[in-house]
C-alpha cells in the first residue's frame, strides 16, 4: 500500500495531460543544452501546456508543464529544470506562460503594444529577459544564458 502511494506521488506529475486545444507552430527552442528549431505542435489546457517538435514527420522533443515539468519523459520540479536545462533560476510559471502565450505572473513591466504586450522581466546576475507576444508569436529571450524560445503559431 506504502509502495502504491509512493509510486502514484512520483510519477502523478507526468500523468497523460488531457489538452483542450492543439495549435500547429514553427517552435524553437534553444538553451545552453537543447538547440531545436521545427514544425510542431503547443498544446494548451486551464492549467496544462506542453510543446512537441517534428523532424522528418518524427517526433524529436516533448516537453509537458503542469505541477511539474517533463521532457521527453523525464519529469522534475520546475526550478530543477530551470536549472538543469535552460541554466537559470527563473520565475514560477515562466515556461508555462510562454507556453500560453501569456505575461509571467506577477513579474516584471508590461508594456501594451498595437497588437500584443512585451514584459521585461530582470533580476540582477540572474536573469535579463525580453518577453513579447504580437497576437501570432510568442518571443522569450534571456540574455545572460542565451535562452531563446519562440511559437510562432500558423
Amino acid at each position: 500500500m506504502v509502495l502504491q502511494a509512493v509510486l502514484l506521488l512520483l510519477f502523478w506529475g507526468c500523468a497523460a495531460k488531457h489538452f483542450t486545444t492543439k495549435t500547429p507552430a514553427f517552435i524553437v527552442f534553444k538553451t545552453p543544452q537543447i538547440k531545436l528549431a521545427d514544425q510542431g505542435f503547443v498544446m494548451r489546457a486551464q492549467n496544462d501546456a506542453g510543446a512537441q517538435i517534428y523532424s522528418g514527420g518524427q517526433p524529436v522533443f516533448e516537453l509537458t508543464v503542469g505541477r511539474r515539468i517533463c521532457l521527453d519523459g523525464r519529469c522534475m520540479d520546475e526550478g530543477r529544470f530551470y536549472e538543469r536545462v535552460m541554466g537559470a533560476r527563473y520565475p514560477k510559471g515562466t515556461l508555462q506562460a510562454i507556453l500560453q502565450c501569456r505575461p509571467v505572473p506577477g513579474e516584471g513591466k508590461i508594456t501594451k503594444t498595437a497588437d500584443g504586450w512585451i514584459q521585461r522581466l530582470y533580476k540582477r546576475g540572474r536573469y535579463d529577459i525580453i518577453y513579447s507576444f504580437n497576437g501570432k508569436e510568442a518571443r522569450f529571450k534571456e540574455r545572460l544564458h542565451r535562452v531563446l524560445i519562440k511559437i510562432r503559431e500558423m
